[in-house]
């Protein structure tokens, strides 16, 4: 089986083997953004809380 790859190596390089599949991940962060990391794991909690919840709710529906 044939893979497209991406060649851009810049960042945070992380490889991972789980049995045979061997996952390499590339992290890198947009240099102008305006959200701080904080901000953002902020915003990424409330948008699982609130889904989590609407679940919640639909359950009792």
């Amino acid at each position: 089986m044939q893979e497209k790859r991406n060649e851009q190596t810049t960042g945070t390089k992380t490889i991972k083997k789980i049995g045979k599949t061997t996952y390499e991940v590339i992290v890198h962060f947009n240099d102008k953004s305006s959200e701080t990391m904080r901000d953002k794991l902020k915003r990424i909690m409330l948008r699982e809380f609130r889904r989590k919840s609407d679940e919640k709710k639909d359950d009792f529906d």
